[in-house]
């Protein structure tokens, strides 16, 4: 299972089950030889949900914007 926070594990799972929902078995198995690979799809992937729903019209990052933010850099510290 990927090493994330309750919180930031279901903030991953819920832009998966939008975007990827076959990908939510891979970070829910036992498995932790992920690939920095799957991680920077991972990462990929909150950055679309990111893009299409965490911003304010000004382009500022919305409170959601800024839960997605977090995401991507915690999913990157895991493979640092």
């Amino acid at each position: 299972m990927i090493k994330l926070n309750e919180n930031s594990m279901e903030l991953l799972k819920k832009c998966l089950k939008e975007r990827n929902p076959l990908l939510i078995p891979f970070i829910e198995s036992g498995n932790d030889s992920y690939t920095v690979e799957f991680y920077n799809e991972l990462r990929e992937i909150v950055g679309d949900e990111l893009c299409d729903n965490g911003f304010q019209p000004s382009w500022e990052p919305n409170e959601y914007g800024l839960e997605l933010e977090r995401l991507i850099d915690e999913i990157g510290r895991l493979f640092i």
